[in-house]
């Protein structure tokens, strides 16, 4: 199911927003939780990491984001 997410967002130039990924599982009819939230998010960079030329960059915008939810 998290694999389904990500490719629906794996030729965005950014990770989509919070909300725009728990709007993509309700789309699908699926049921989230934080926790998949997360992985989703943490595969979508990695994805998105692997076909930028700046290393890590969607990484560290993603720890950011994490930073900013929880902290």
């Amino acid at each position: 199911m998290i694999e389904d997410i990500v490719k629906i967002f794996e030729n965005d130039d950014e990770i989509p927003s919070y909300n725009k990924i728990c709007g993509a599982y309700i789309d699908i009819g699926k049921g989230f939780s934080e926790k998949m939230l997360v992985e989703t998010e943490l595969k979508l960079a990695l994805v998105l990491d692997s076909k930028c030329d700046k290393r890590d960059y969607h990484w560290n915008k993603l720890l950011s984001r994490w930073k900013e939810r929880w902290c």
